[in-house]
């Protein structure tokens, strides 16, 4: 991490807003994907929930040039 994001005098770091962003996208996949009861393909949607949270932080970081 390079950069630190700063808020009202309070240091973040940069990685908080790629958990923040990935977190909106997966609300987003996880309606989408409640909608269209596809959650009840997996054995357990909790977990596979988590791995949709993992992968999306995972592409977000990856495509955020500041790491």
């Amino acid at each position: 991490m390079r950069h630190e994001l700063s808020a009202a005098g309070l240091f973040f770091p940069s990685l908080l807003l790629c958990a923040v962003i990935a977190g909106i996208l997966w609300f987003a996949v996880d309606r989408v994907m409640l909608h269209a009861k596809a959650w009840s393909l997996f054995w357990h949607p909790p977990l596979a929930r988590l791995c949709l949270l993992l992968i999306l932080f995972g592409a977000v970081s990856a495509l955020y040039p500041d790491f």
